[in-house]
């Protein structure tokens, strides 16, 4: 029995160093396999035998197969690579964007500046054609600049999606080999013995997922593992479930795990970022960049659409933007200003066109009211079409189209009216009279018909004003007066002018004449007439008006007459300045000793009288609009109307109207339309270097300078963080290999270790065989 049990004892040993030589083997053939795990046959001493009274050991007891890791370390290396993939992927795509920006030269920067550098060009020379070229093509050169970008960042979703539905394409097939593995796991160790290579098989493919996704591990008794993603369950056993990619309401991109397509909460991995990416930092960028060019654009189209180009006033106009039949009625233009779907807001204000008499030069300004929530396109065509001289119309496609009679011009410049007494009433040849105030008018308390009478020394006429005259007699309009006056007195012109009714005689000179006599129910008095005689004269009061008006706001002034006498000749006559409120900002001496020069209005503006009679006691003045903006209702760069821009006020689409780049005279340089008059590059220089609240209380050449600032240091930072999350992956796999990693040298100590034991069991077993051969001839009779 002894004997027995030492020859068990050396086949025991055999069989172990065998064992830990194909073992130690294994480890060298694997040493530069991905993922693999050293392995270690566990040994111990099996159990003695007694016998004849002693404990006599039996040998080596092989236990199993494993395999050297370290969980925990497997499961912060999991959470580093979601950590790198995350990083990694969230630096390239900073890098995309930063790239959209360019660098210094050629980059959104330097377009910019070439843009504010050829306009300062053009105000030294404004009527250089090559300089107002020169600000065309630079501005071109940043509008190319801007679509790069907005197309660039817009792109960002659609790229987002390709690239997330290419990956969980590999997140599923990664799935689908993780349970196969599971099985083959499962199936392998349901004997007892651990499937090593195996499971590291299954390890390297949960670490590539995880790379993708953040996942959370759940390992089961069975031996299988179980992969959750987003809260949702992705490998489960030797069950993988489906991955779609699909795209959200707001047409963002959706990870979806499992047959009923659950949204998976994916913030780790490659995938998370890119998710996260096209949900925050992308339209970040792309909403900074477009809040840019919106304010940029209308900015600066609102200087430019109310200038005047080389050419001078305007023939034609047709706008950019015009209606959509949103109704469906079958009728552009009908939808209120409000509903057009414009990418600029149309404000309730007004909106002055000056048309101009191409042979003469005189200028006419007209005032144009808009509501938004009341008026519609075709209300505001049919508002330029009651101007004289020119038409308005809404066309088949639903644009403005406006255009002037033969002889005439127009445009929206606030250029001051030189001669502002269009009916010549101030010391005018003709004889004349004004209401002292402005309508609205109440008659309510005349005892209609009320009646007064004119005599021009040749006829006498009588007007009778009845309630039928009036809408309503509490709010009579200096229209409906003028009307109801012009249609009863043949011998006179009545026109409504700034809100006064004008009453002039229909011949000039000293002899001609007029007298106003109250009647029934003395209308004269509610009206603002006064009673009496009014003459002419032969030569009538020249007034100009000259200078730059430097305001911030428009305003309303009117100069009135202060006494009756002679202009340069009658001691102490003056005349008065009030503003819109009515309040007296200056008196203007022009009695004796007044040699015609200017005297000053307001805000850099001047006025010059000719010789001749005024007259107080005719209500004689005149008014003065100094207009800082003629368009306080954004409607000519709302619809695209003499705009230097185009598009729909993003990067993607902003671009030079394409008019002005057949024809860069077009460009608005002027505020009056002479040639060498850069007024309007003054506003554009000081719009470019003012504060803007809109943008961070920063001018336009800083807000760009921050945007490229602040791309280029999160891709810096986002470079700083992956670079770090490698090293640490890097640092954690070196931890894993110093655990599990093989070490060659240790390997063939091994080896030899396990050969030597090979070796003595095999020596051990050739002596019992040579001692079985003695004993069975000594027992063999001989």
């Amino acid at each position: 029995m002894t004997f027995a049990l030492g020859l068990g004892a050396s086949l025991r040993a055999l069989t172990a160093a065998r064992l830990g030589i194909q073992t130690a083997s294994h480890n060298v053939a694997n040493a530069n396999t991905p993922g693999f795990s050293r392995q270690r046959v566990s040994f111990s001493s099996s159990q003695p035998i007694f016998a004849q009274g002693f404990q006599i050991g039996s040998g080596v007891e092989i236990g199993e197969v494993r395999r050297i890791v370290d969980d925990g370390l497997i499961a912060r290396i999991y959470g580093q690579n979601s950590l790198v993939g995350s990083s990694q992927a969230r630096y390239e795509r900073l890098l995309s964007i930063e790239s959209l920006f360019g660098s210094d030269v050629g980059g959104l920067g330097e377009t910019f500046n070439g843009f504010l550098g050829s306009l300062s060009a053009l105000q030294a020379n404004p009527g250089d054609r090559a300089f107002r070229g020169g600000v065309v093509q630079s501005a071109q050169a940043f509008t190319s600049g801007l679509n790069l970008i907005g197309n660039g960042l817009s792109s960002v979703s659609e790229t987002t999606f390709d690239e997330v539905r290419g990956l969980a394409q590999s997140v599923e097939s990664l799935a689908v080999q993780l349970a196969a593995l599971n099985d083959a796991v499962v199936q392998a160790e349901s004997s007892g013995s651990p499937a090593n290579d195996l499971r590291d098989q299954r390890e390297q493919v949960a670490r590539e997922i995880a790379s993708l996704v953040d996942v959370r591990q759940v390992d089961r008794a069975s031996g299988a593992l179980d992969l959750i993603v987003g809260g949702r369950l992705l490998v489960a056993g030797g069950r993988s479930s489906e991955v779609q990619v699909t795209r959200n309401a707001d047409g963002l991109t959706e990870l979806r795990i499992g047959s009923e397509g659950a949204t998976a909460d994916v913030e780790g991995g490659r995938i998370g970022a890119l998710l996260q990416l096209e949900r925050t930092t992308g339209p970040s960028y792309r909403s900074r960049v477009d809040a840019f060019v919106r304010d940029f654009t209308l900015a600066f189209d609102r200087l430019h659409t109310t200038g005047t180009p080389e050419s001078g006033p305007f023939r034609t106009l047709v706008s950019d933007r015009g209606a959509q039949d949103t109704n469906g009625n079958g009728i552009l233009g009908d939808e209120l200003l409000s509903q057009l779907g414009l990418p600029f807001d149309i404000q309730t204000g007004e909106l002055r066109i000056r048309v101009v008499n191409e042979s003469s030069r005189d200028a006419r300004t007209h005032t144009l009211r808009v509501d938004p929530s009341s008026t519609t396109l075709a209300d505001f065509a049919a508002q330029i079409e009651a101007i004289p001289a020119l038409s308005g119309s809404v066309d088949s496609t639903g644009r403005l189209r406006i255009q002037a009679q033969t002889g005439f011009g127009f445009d929206f410049s606030p250029a001051i009216d030189a001669q502002p007494d269009d009916l010549d009433v101030f010391g005018g040849a003709r004889p004349s009279v004004s209401t002292g105030e402005s309508g609205p008018f109440d008659l309510s308390a005349l005892a209609f018909p009320a009646t007064f009478t004119i005599d021009d020394g040749t006829t006498t006429q009588v007007v009778t004003l009845d309630n039928s005259d009036f809408e309503d007699p509490t709010r009579v309009t200096a229209d409906e007066l003028a009307a109801a006056i012009e249609a009863d007195a043949s011998n006179i012109d009545a026109t409504a002018a700034d809100g006064r009714v004008v009453i002039q005689g229909l011949s000039a000179g000293a002899v001609a004449e007029f007298t106003l006599t109250d009647g029934a129910g003395s209308p004269l008095a509610a009206i603002g007439f006064p009673s009496g005689t009014y003459r002419g004269q032969d030569t009538g009061v020249t007034v100009t008006v000259g200078g730059a008006y430097d305001g911030a706001t428009n305003r309303s002034l009117r100069v009135v007459a202060n006494g009756d006498g002679e202009i340069g000749v009658t001691p102490g006559l003056t005349v008065d300045v009030f503003d819109e409120e009515g309040t007296l900002l200056g008196t203007l001496d022009v009695g004796a000793g007044y040699d015609g020069s200017r005297l000053p209005l307001a805000d850099g503006v001047t006025v010059a009288f000719g010789q001749g009679r005024i007259r107080a006691t005719a209500n004689e003045s005149f008014g003065v609009d100094l207009v800082a903006d003629s368009d306080t209702s954004d409607i000519l760069v709302a619809l695209g109307l003499n705009t230097f821009f185009s598009g729909d006020a993003t990067a993607s689409t902003v671009s030079v109207r394409q008019e002005v780049l057949d024809d860069p005279n077009l460009f608005s340089a002027s505020r009056n339309g002479n040639s060498g008059n850069a007024e309007n590059l003054l506003a554009f220089e000081s719009l470019l270097a003012g504060r803007r609240s809109s943008l961070g209380d920063v001018d336009f050449e800083d807000f760009i300078g921050d945007l490229i600032a602040d791309i280029g240091f999160e891709t810096a930072r986002a470079e700083r963080t992956f670079e770090s999350q490698e090293r640490l992956s890097q640092d954690l796999e070196q931890q894993r290999l110093a655990v599990s990693g093989v070490d060659l040298d240790e390997e063939l100590l091994n080896l030899n270790a396990y050969q030597q034991a090979f070796e003595a069991a095999s020596r051990l077993i050739s002596v019992m065989q040579e001692v079985t051969d003695t004993l069975i001839n000594l027992g063999s009779p001989r």
